[in-house]
C-alpha cells in the first residue's frame, strides 16, 4: 500500500525543506565571515627579573618585529617603509652621490656615567672614527644581564664593521650603508637572545640601541634606533629630535606604563629598526644619549652647554655632570658629534 501525501502534509514540508535551506546559507555566510577575520597576533610575556633596580624596562605585552624596517629621510621629507620579507620599497631617498673627498669632517667623543640612583651602570657605547660609527645601547635585566646586553649590543657593531661581515643578506630598498647598518642591529639582535637563552639569569634580558654612521663623501648620517635611547640634531641654535621612541608612552599610554619599551634589541627573534637618513651641514652637532640625560636635562639646558663649551670633550663632560646635579635618576650616556668643513689643504 502507498501513502498518499495530502496537501497540508505537502506544504509542511515546503517550508521546512525551506527553513533547511536558509540555515544551510546562514552558517555558510557566517564560517565566510570567520575566514576574513585577521588571526590574533601571537604576544610573548616579558618577565623582567626582580632584582631589576628599576631602568629601563620592556612592556609586557610587546611584540617582536616582524622583520621589517621603516626608513624616512629628515632632511628630505620622504618616508618610506621597506619589508625584509617582500625586498619591496616605494622611494629611494639616498641620491647624494659619492663623491672622490670628503664633503664633511666629522669629530666625536662619548662617556658614560652610573649616575647617582642605580646600583651599577647597564649602559655602553661605541665611538669608532675610522667608520664614522657612534652608538648607545640602555641595557635591561637583573642580576647585571642589563649590562651583558648592552655591551653585547656595541661589541657587534663594532665587530660588524671592522670585519665588514653583517650578517643576513642584503635588504632590497635600502641604501647600502643604511641597510649594513640595521643588519649589524639585527646580527646584535640574534646574538643577545641566543645568550640569553643559554643562560637562565639573563633570560629576558635585552637593551636599546641607537646608531649613527656618517658618510663623510656623501654628506649623509644614518641613523637607525630600537628603544627610546635618542639622536638630537643641534643647527642654528634650535634643538631637534630626530628619532621616536619606542615606548607605550609614544603610542599614548598614559601613567606608570608610558616609560616601559615597546620595542627592543634581544628579546624576539625578530626585531623592527627604524632607519633615518639626514643631511649634515657645517656647525651641525648631533647628539646620541640614552635617557639618562634628556629625562633630566631640559633641551635648552642641553643647547646652552653645546654652546659655551670649549670643546667637544668639555661639552660631554659638563651634559652627564648637570644630568647628574639634578637628581642623577638613571645612568646617563652621551656622544657628541661635531660636523665641519673639510680642510682644503688636506686634499692638496
Amino acid at each position: 500500500m502507498r501513502a498518499k501525501l495530502g496537501y497540508h502534509d505537502g506544504r509542511t514540508m515546503f517550508w521546512v525543506v525551506v527553513g533547511l535551506s536558509a540555515l544551510a546559507v546562514a552558517l555558510l555566510l557566517v564560517g565566510m565571515w570567520k575566514a576574513r577575520e585577521p588571526a590574533p597576533a601571537a604576544t610573548e610575556e616579558i618577565t623582567i627579573d626582580p632584582q631589576d633596580d628599576g631602568g629601563t624596562t620592556l612592556a609586557a605585552d610587546a611584540k617582536g618585529g616582524r622583520g621589517r624596517v621603516s626608513l624616512s629621510s629628515q632632511t628630505m621629507s620622504t618616508e618610506i617603509e621597506v619589508s625584509v620579507d617582500s625586498g619591496e620599497a616605494n622611494a629611494i631617498v639616498d641620491d647624494e652621490p659619492t663623491g672622490p673627498v670628503a664633503k664633511i669632517l666629522v669629530s666625536a667623543v662619548g662617556g658614560t656615567d652610573q649616575g647617582r640612583k642605580r646600583k651599577h651602570n647597564e649602559d655602553a657605547f661605541v665611538v669608532l672614527p675610522t667608520h664614522s660609527l657612534f652608538a648607545i645601547a640602555d641595557g635591561m635585566g637583573g642580576y647585571a644581564a642589563g649590562e651583558v646586553a648592552s655591551q653585547m649590543a656595541v661589541d657587534v657593531l663594532r665587530s660588524s664593521f671592522e670585519s665588514e661581515q653583517f650578517g643576513g643578506t642584503p635588504i632590497a630598498g635600502l641604501p647600502k650603508r643604511g641597510d649594513e647598518l640595521v643588519r649589524a642591529i639585527q646580527s646584535a639582535n640574534t646574538a643577545i637572545l641566543s645568550q640569553a637563552r643559554e643562560n637562565e639569569h639573563q633570560q629576558g634580558m635585552g637593551t636599546t640601541l641607537v646608531a649613527a654612521r656618517f658618510a663623510p663623501n656623501r654628506k649623509r648620517v644614518y641613523i637607525a634606533h630600537v628603544g627610546d635611547s635618542r639622536v638630537y640634531r643641534l643647527r642654528d641654535g634650535s634643538l631637534s629630535q630626530l628619532t621616536t621612541d619606542h615606548t607605550l608612552g609614544a603610542a599614548g599610554v598614559t601613567g606608570p606604563s608610558a616609560a616601559k619599551l615597546s620595542r627592543a634589541v634581544g628579546v624576539f627573534d625578530d626585531v623592527e629598526v627604524d632607519l633615518a637618513i639626514d643631511e649634515p651641514r657645517e656647525g651641525d652637532y648631533y647628539v646620541l644619549c640614552s635617557d639618562g640625560l634628556f629625562k633630566m636635562v631640559p633641551d635648552d639646558k642641553i643647547c646652552d652647554i653645546i654652546a659655551k663649551a670649549p670643546n667637544i670633550q668639555g661639552a660631554v663632560d659638563e651634559l652627564i655632570r648637570e644630568a647628574n646635579s639634578r637628581g642623577g635618576k638613571d645612568n646617563v650616556s652621551v656622544i657628541l658629534v661635531r660636523v665641519d668643513e673639510p680642510d682644503p689643504r688636506q686634499f692638496n
